[in-house]
C-alpha cells in the first residue's frame, strides 16, 4: 500500500491495538535538481568515483547525469570499448569517422551540463581531461554552481582554475564535495551565490 508522504495515520498492529503515527515530507532543497558528473575518462578511471557520488545524492532524491550512462532516448556509447574502438580506428587512419563520433559525444556531453542544475567534477591534475576542461568552461560561461574535487587535496589545484572558479568551490576530496552538497540540501549550509537558480519542487 502506497501512503501520501505527510499526514496522519491509524495502523491495527497484531495484537489488536492501534498505533498512530504522523508522517512529513522529507524533500528537502536539492529534491529532483539534476547535478552533471565531470571528470577523466579516457586517461584514467572516472568509474570508480561516480558510481559513489550516485549512490549517496540518489539517497537525498538528486538525478545524476553520468557521462557512462547517457540519460538519451537516443542510445550512445561512451565507455572503455568505444574508446578502445575509436583508437583502433585512428590507427587505420579513419580520422573522418572518428570526427562524427566524437562531434556527437561533444555535443550531447555539453547538453547535460546545459540541463544540470550544479555541476559535481573530479579532477587529477597532472593527467589530461580536454572535455572536462571545455565541460568547466561552459559551466562557468553558464554561471553554474560547481564543487570541483581535486587528487591530492585543495593544494594542488590547477593555477588556470583559480582563475575560472571562487577557491571555496574547490574540495580536498568527492567525500568532503558530497558532505557540502548534502548541508546544502538539508539547509545547513546557507545558499550564498546568485548561480542557484532552482525551479519550484513542482517544476522539477
Amino acid at each position: 500500500m502506497k501512503l501520501p508522504n505527510k499526514g496522519s495515520f491509524s495502523f491495527v498492529n497484531k495484537d489488536g491495538g492501534t498505533f498512530h503515527t504522523t508522517a512529513t515530507s522529507t524533500q528537502n532543497l536539492l529534491y529532483r535538481t539534476r547535478c552533471y558528473l565531470v571528470g577523466h575518462m579516457e586517461y584514467a578511471n572516472g568509474e570508480d568515483w561516480r558510481k559513489i557520488v550516485e549512490r549517496k545524492l540518489s539517497r537525498l532524491g538528486i538525478i545524476t547525469f553520468n557521462p557512462y550512462k547517457k540519460p538519451f532516448v537516443k542510445d550512445l556509447e561512451e565507455g572503455d570499448n568505444f574508446r578502445r574502438r575509436m583508437k583502433e580506428e585512428m590507427i587505420r587512419g579513419n580520422f573522418d569517422e572518428v570526427c562524427r563520433k566524437m562531434r556527437q559525444i561533444r555535443i550531447y556531453d555539453l547538453n547535460l551540463v546545459d540541463r544540470s542544475d550544479f555541476i559535481i567534477a573530479h579532477i587529477i591534475p597532472n593527467v589530461a581531461s580536454w572535455g572536462s576542461a571545455e565541460e568547466l568552461v561552459t559551466a562557468v560561461r553558464m554561471k553554474k554552481p560547481t564543487f570541483i574535487s581535486v587528487e591530492g587535496g585543495k593544494k594542488n589545484t590547477p593555477l588556470w582554475l583559480l582563475g575560472m572558479f571562487p577557491h571555496k568551490y574547490f574540495y580536498d576530496s568527492v567525500e568532503d564535495v558530497i558532505s557540502m552538497v548534502s548541508k546544502v540540501d538539508s539547509g545547513e549550509k546557507t545558499i550564498d551565490s546568485d548561480r542557484w537558480r532552482l525551479l519550484s519542487k513542482e517544476m522539477r
